[in-house]
């Protein structure tokens, strides 16, 4: 699928792997990062990453959601890879709205919490200055409160 729809608003696929797709709308400046499967090994999270931050070089990007509803495995080392080193990254292209769709799942949720105060901890609250981060319910979510 080379485009997807949400809101009336059509995203075009950018970078798909048997792990995730990304797509993006330039109207919106919005790319989404859609999981497709219940855990992405690191290589492959930080390649699909990478590739958002080769799409902001060349479109503009100032919102990014992450939708980890199909996510069943929490890995802390690609949290703080996301956090520590790509995030402040991004920041510096324009990308600072980031949105979070979480799995409906307590202990996943918690994961969540417990692994950024680590990140925080271990590299202050400044990696995340000038960064929003929301908690969202769905994409549409999303799209209602920037369009």
């Amino acid at each position: 699928m080379d485009k997807i729809k949400y809101n009336g608003y059509d995203f075009s696929l950018v970078h798909n792997c048997e792990f995730s797709n990304v797509y993006y709308n330039k109207h919106l400046k919005l790319a989404l990062c859609i999981a497709e499967r219940d855990y992405i090994p690191i290589d492959s999270f930080k390649t699909i990453f990478l590739s958002i931050s080769t799409l902001i070089d060349d479109s503009p990007l100032q919102h990014l959601v992450f939708d980890k509803r199909k996510l069943r495995t929490f890995h802390q080392p690609s949290m703080e890879w996301y956090f520590a080193i790509w995030k402040p990254i991004v920041k510096n292209k324009g990308l600072i709205n980031h949105y979070k769709i979480l799995p409906e799942i307590d202990w996943f949720v918690k994961s969540v919490e417990a692994g950024r105060h680590e990140i925080l901890k271990k590299y202050s609250n400044d990696i995340l200055h000038g960064i929003s981060i929301n908690y969202v319910k769905s994409i549409e979510n999303v799209i209602d409160m920037i369009a």
